[in-house]
């Protein structure tokens, strides 16, 4: 079968929507389908038209200019229509409203959609859970990732999935102090929470037996830089082998370093972050804290407490590691009614 993606970033661009989309495809083309992605070229070094592991990928110079940036994307659209005709399965990632024109175009097309969500921006914007609410009505399927999308947009899911992840290829001795967040080291999501916790523990003098590692960029990492060593975005796999602890912020991040039996421990700040945290299957697994205050003091504890800390990990990577890439494109094929092919 021939499946196209549409996403607004992939790969090479480092991202929980763009790995999501890369593995998925990987384990399809495994199974003998055939994957195009459509995306934006996001680095002027970047070609037009690319084959990466297999995936074929169709990216386009999206304007940064409110409107006429989607008006173009309808064009481009338009003009390579070839390749959404051909398709047999027609997949978006979050950007539903490229495909538009097309639902009334090709009304008779089947077309899916995945929910990855904006949990970091609150209150939810009108325009936003309008277009989720369209991408429902309109899509022949769709998938949530977390089941907090349902709640919080007014929507019904057709699947909900938390991610996936790769199991750990090795476990090595793990260092009681190390400390490592991974993601991007901005003001949206929660590292702001994390740094104040941090501030706290290195005032109250805990903070010289800790070592904290950021796997991250953004324009945070001056701040970061005071707390620990920023590395940008690179391989986390190597600190989540080593590191006690995660501070983590989305879903992905939160697998990878369960499945490295790493104690993750997560802080919201608003309701819709409280229930992306709290309404999910792994939620027993991990730490959750309610303030930079609540978070001090339940790093401290379990800091000290390895029985309970162990157990913790221990169960979380029990779970974790029935999550895998296959069972993700068992969703989606189970979504597409392709289980079989």
């Amino acid at each position: 079968m021939k499946i196209l993606f549409l996403t607004r970033l992939f790969y090479p661009h480092v991202g929980g929507v763009e790995k999501h989309v890369l593995e998925l495809s990987k384990i399809l083309l495994k199974k003998g389908h055939r994957v195009t992605v459509i995306t934006t070229k996001h680095d002027d070094l970047l070609s037009y038209r690319d084959t990466v592991h297999g995936i074929n990928i169709f990216r386009f110079k999206q304007p940064k200019i409110k409107y006429f940036g989607l008006l173009y994307t309808w064009y481009w659209l338009l003009q390579n229509k070839s390749l959404i005709k051909e398709s047999d399965v027609i997949h978006m990632h979050d950007v539903f409203i490229w495909y538009l024109p097309f639902r009334l175009l090709l009304p008779n097309k089947k077309v899916y959609t995945t929910f990855h969500g904006q949990w970091g921006k609150y209150p939810l914007s009108f325009n936003d859970i309008l277009q989720k609410k369209l991408a429902t009505k309109l899509s022949t399927g769709n998938i949530c990732i977390g089941d907090y999308i349902q709640k919080n947009y007014g929507l019904k899911a057709d699947i909900i999935s938390y991610g996936a992840t790769k199991l750990a290829k090795k476990f090595v001795s793990k260092k009681k102090n190390l400390v490592v967040y991974v993601g991007r080291l901005d003001i949206d999501i929660s590292l702001p929470l994390f740094l104040k916790m941090l501030k706290r523990y290195h005032d109250s003098n805990h903070g010289n037996g800790i070592k904290v590692i950021f796997c991250g960029g953004g324009v945070l990492s001056k701040e970061c830089e005071n707390y620990g060593e920023v590395l940008g975005f690179t391989d986390p796999t190597p600190y989540y082998e080593k590191a006690k602890f995660c501070f983590a912020s989305g879903y992905l991040t939160i697998l990878e370093a369960l499945v490295h039996k790493c104690l993750v421990f997560v802080v919201y700040k608003n309701p819709l972050q409280k229930d992306y945290y709290t309404l999910t299957p792994f939620n027993k697994f991990i730490v959750i804290a309610s303030n930079p205050d609540d978070l001090f003091k339940k790093f401290k504890y379990y800091s000290k407490n390895q029985k309970l800390t162990e157990k913790r990990i221990e169960d979380g990577y029990n779970w974790v590691k029935t999550q895998t890439w296959e069972k993700m494109a068992s969703s989606y094929l189970k979504l597409w009614n392709l289980q079989k092919i």
